[in-house]
């Protein structure tokens, strides 16, 4: 009824044995690139978006609005220190 079963040591060799055949065969169908982080942190770079001087500096209305947010700290609603609008502690 049931395949002739092999002793504990022999089952182990074979599982083991198949497990490596199976990864060296993945590894030859899979393929195999090397990421280069700096060429991608290049790429980055290149691809973000050109902020021009004038819009750098901001206007006397821009830092009255920033004046009057970050006098407003609030505690965050799971707790822990005040935070004004731009998530610095107060």
């Amino acid at each position: 009824m049931f395949p002739p079963s092999l002793p504990p040591r022999l089952e182990l060799m074979v599982m083991l044995i198949g497990v490596a055949a199976g990864y060296n065969l993945a590894m030859r169908i899979l393929p195999q690139e090397q990421i280069d982080l700096a060429g991608l942190a290049t790429d980055e770079r290149i691809a973000a978006p050109v902020v021009s001087r004038a819009t750098e500096q901001p206007t006397r209305m821009q830092f009255k609005a920033e004046a009057s947010q970050e006098s407003v700290c609030t505690v965050p609603p799971g707790g822990g220190p005040a935070l004004n609008a731009r998530f610095e502690p107060c």
